[in-house]
């Protein structure tokens, strides 16, 4: 009876390695299974990229609701320190959150007249190294009658920090009147 079981089951494991023994071996799916592997990961990679590219807008549009409101507490708190500072002179840096404030409120106080809200016209997002990316964003400002007053352009960086985003420079960039 032992030696039928034996007999029985011999074929059953033959069979089962041999056939995996020649899907292994096979080279054809071996090749699709890595490109399905590989689509799979970058399918995974351009969502995580989009979600986050969709935060950092998000993050830009309310940093300029904070301008609008002059809200400097929220201000502060889309940045990391030290922060870089090129609004179309030379750059400088500030060090701490009372020295950021102060910069803001001197911004804010000598922003166009009749200043009422910015609108995000245009933007585009640069990836530099896995945890920092710039924002090229194109914004114009507008009055309380929905007449534009400015537009302007600038490159923001962000780097992750503790798991958020948070703007490390920020740079002006001069608009061409001609275009």
């Amino acid at each position: 009876m032992k030696k039928l079981i034996l007999l029985l089951f011999i074929p059953i494991v033959s069979f089962g390695q041999g056939q995996k023994k020649v899907m292994n071996q096979n080279p054809i799916i071996k090749k699709k299974m890595k490109m399905q592997m590989k689509k799979e990961l970058d399918s995974k990679a351009f969502r995580m990229k989009k979600k986050i590219e969709k935060e950092i807008i998000e993050k830009w549009e309310e940093y300029s609701k904070a301008f609008e409101y002059s809200d400097f507490v929220k201000i502060k708190s889309y940045f990391t320190f030290p922060v870089t500072i090129s609004l179309f002179k030379d750059p400088f840096l500030i060090y701490n959150e009372n020295e950021l404030i102060k910069f803001y409120k001197n911004i804010r106080a000598n922003v166009q007249k009749g200043y009422k809200y910015s609108k995000l016209e245009k933007s585009r997002l640069i990836w530099i190294a896995k945890d920092i990316c710039a924002l090229d964003a194109t914004y114009s400002r507008f009055n309380e009658s929905y007449e534009k007053v400015f537009t302007g352009r600038g490159i923001y960086m962000y780097k992750k920090v503790d798991e958020a985003w948070k703007m490390f420079s920020m740079s002006g960039i001069e608009m061409d009147d001609k275009k």
